[in-house]
């Protein structure tokens, strides 16, 4: 067996379970799903695998960096064909394989689920989704919040939990905002509410310098403060997320309290700590903290608003995800070694072969799986291919002589990257 390439790596592990159904599905399932377009041959199946994987970013010179790796792969999915036709799944005629009625039964079963999973998706991304969402985590980390604050006497933790049930209400507004179309009007009296609530907090922190009182900790304190941190940066991405995804500041307002939220606990944490080795003006600080940190998000989501009245003129790209951004780069990365791999390894070494080898490469109409959950658009890598070209070029991995060429600079990447010895 080949050591390189693990055996279920490429082809659907043997059993996965889509949500809502009773039923495993399996290797068999997967190529019977890509038989429904039509009769296929072998290269063409393992082409729709090889596509799902390419959609984000996973080239096949993460997996198949060798002949035998090749062999491998395809001395598997021949195996997989047999055992289809002996269950009398499939027919073959001449290299094309083609689905008989049971087949085509079976075929069409993780289709059900495949669009179930779209429209839960489509429905993950709505703004009143995020919103309902929102209003439960709010209202369930104030209920373990504020029980946790009042036994413990801790002032972030108290002036956390009053925000976060002011959070519960601007939730709500903000779900009639979309409901009703008055998003602007939502955003606005979010960002008031912030205000206010940082006003509060300040007030209550600074109250209570003069009129210090020594917190009580307890174990069910610090796992009340752990979980509001991990919930709320669960809520940050997802906010966030759909914030940039759909356009929308109100939802940028709520990740901005979300992230807040996360400092706030690591904040209040710190503070109990101290508490526990009898530094009372520590848990004091960090209520003070707490009340800058959301006047300062306030102040400047309200800086923002006064500037661009019209909010769809402002600029949402300054609040992009770290996440999202590194998967960018990673994704550029893999595009980058794949053209290295395709010119070094594949033969593609004119600029129209390989241009014209990444538009098919990369369309993904053609893929059912794909498009029948949603993500058959048109990834845009090919499009940047001159500019990649440029860059390997600049790095000195290719040169341009009656052709793309690997240098030698070129080879020892590919061999540095993916074991491929020339």
């Amino acid at each position: 067996m080949n050591n390189h390439f693990p055996e279920n790596f490429f082809v659907v592990s043997k059993k996965y379970r889509f949500p809502h159904q009773h039923e495993d599905y399996g290797e068999n399932y997967i190529i019977a799903t890509c038989l429904l377009d039509g009769p296929k041959t072998v290269e063409q199946i393992a082409e729709q695998m090889l596509a799902c994987a390419r959609r984000f970013g996973f080239y096949e010179h993460l997996f198949l960096r060798k002949k035998s790796d090749r062999e491998f792969y395809y001395s598997h999915l021949q195996e997989q064909l047999e055992q289809m036709i002996q269950a009398r799944w499939i027919q073959r005629e001449g290299p094309h394989y083609f689905l008989t009625e049971t087949g085509r039964e079976e075929g069409h079963k993780p289709l059900q689920d495949f669009r179930r999973l779209r429209q839960q998706l489509n429905r993950a991304v709505q703004p009143e989704t995020v919103s309902k969402v929102s209003l439960m985590v709010h209202l369930v980390l104030a209920g373990i919040k504020l029980p946790a604050g009042l036994i413990s006497g801790s002032v972030g933790l108290i002036n956390d939990a009053i925000d976060t049930l002011l959070d519960g209400l601007a939730c709500l507004m903000v779900y009639f905002g979309f409901r009703l179309q008055k998003e602007r009007l939502a955003n606005r009296l979010l960002v008031l509410m912030m205000l206010v609530t940082g006003g509060i907090a300040f007030y209550e922190a600074v109250k209570r310098i003069f009129a210090p009182e020594m917190p009580v900790v307890d174990w069910f304190t610090f796992l009340a403060t752990l979980f509001s941190a991990f919930a709320c940066l669960l809520l940050y991405f997802y906010q966030r997320y759909v914030g940039l995804k759909i356009g929308s500041l109100t939802l940028i307002t709520q990740s901005v309290d979300s992230r807040n939220h996360v400092i706030v606990a690591i904040s209040v944490t710190a503070g109990l700590i101290a508490t526990l080795i009898d530094f009372l003006w520590l848990d004091l600080f960090v209520g003070l903290v707490v009340a800058i940190l959301i006047l300062k998000s306030a102040l400047e989501l309200l800086v923002e608003i006064i500037r661009n009245p019209d909010e769809e003129a402002i600029d949402l790209s300054r609040y992009h995800l770290g996440v999202t951004e590194k998967y960018k780069q990673f994704q550029h990365h893999q595009m980058r070694h794949w053209v290295l791999y395709l010119i070094g390894k594949q033969g593609l070494n004119s600029r129209e072969k390989l241009s014209e080898y990444l538009r098919q490469a990369l369309d993904f109409q053609n893929n059912i799986t794909l498009r029948e959950i949603g993500f058959a658009q048109q990834f845009n890598g090919h499009e940047n291919i001159q500019d990649i070209l440029v860059e390997l070029s600049q790095k000195g991995w290719i040169e341009e002589r009656n052709g793309l060429i690997v240098t030698e600079a070129g080879r020892n990447q590919l061999q540095k990257w993916f074991l491929i010895h020339f």
